[in-house]
């Protein structure tokens, strides 16, 4: 272990695979170079995949090998801690927040993250899961950063909006002015590749909507919430401190 702080990363994501196909080379970047522990809280099974229609899947069985793919997935990645819950994929918009809000709280007391990464307003594909998260986790972050002390920064994982306005499929891109970080994983392509490939059953989502092989830039794009970085920062812990218990 080399004299770098390690600090605490807290990924929350709505389904299996988003970790990977949103930060996968971030993680590994962090995770394998013990840089930073990572931790992972997704809230699904991903039961209702439209993979499970097309593969005559009961969404029982496709929790069961979901699950089993996110398992490996986090373990080439290097992700220290994985919780994974039984929320109703798809149907997060549906539910009390409040029972959401309890089950998220509760993981970030246990973990103390110095920062939490999740989807931005716009969940990207706009999916429901997405935004529900974004606004549980966001709201959230505002409250726990008072009782907890490593809490400093949340932020976003996106997409440049020049990068992706040109694509077949609707993608709300982030402008410019609202990336703070753009982390260099170049180093780590083959990692990432390796654990958005553990997610076989979603292959399908690989193939039809990697568009530009976006999945495996060698670049990944963030923004914080309540935070101005321009130019960009490369360290999603960036001016943050270490020290905090």
């Amino acid at each position: 272990m080399s004299d770098i702080p390690v600090f605490r990363l807290l990924c929350i994501f709505p389904h299996p695979d988003d970790e990977s196909f949103l930060m996968g080379g971030t993680i590994a970047s962090y995770a394998l170079s013990e840089r930073a522990e990572v931790s992972l809280h997704t809230l699904t099974s991903g039961e209702n995949s439209r993979n499970a229609a097309a593969q005559q899947m009961r969404p029982e069985e496709m929790a069961t090998i979901r699950s089993d793919e996110l398992q490996r997935a986090a373990a080439i990645l290097g992700i220290r801690h994985l919780y994974l819950d039984s929320y109703p994929d798809g149907g997060l918009r549906d539910l009390d927040p409040r029972i959401l809000e309890r089950d998220v709280a509760e993981r970030v007391r246990a973990v103390r993250p110095h920062v939490i990464c999740t989807f931005d307003v716009q969940g990207g594909s706009v999916h429901p899961d997405h935004i529900t998260t974004h606004h549980i986790v966001k709201r959230l972050f505002v409250e726990l950063r008072e009782d907890i002390p490593p809490l400093q920064r949340l932020c976003f994982c996106v997409l440049p909006r020049e990068r992706v306005h040109t694509w077949p499929r609707a993608i709300f891109g982030a402008p410019e002015e609202r990336i703070d970080a753009v982390i260099d994983v170049s180093a780590w392509r083959e990692t990432e590749e390796r654990a958005l490939r553990a997610h076989h059953s979603v292959r399908r989502d690989v193939e039809e909507n990697n568009f530009d092989n976006w999945m495996l830039w060698e670049q990944e794009y963030f923004s914080f919430f309540g935070e101005v970085f321009q130019p960009p920062v490369g360290d999603l812990f960036h001016g943050l401190d270490p020290g905090t218990a």
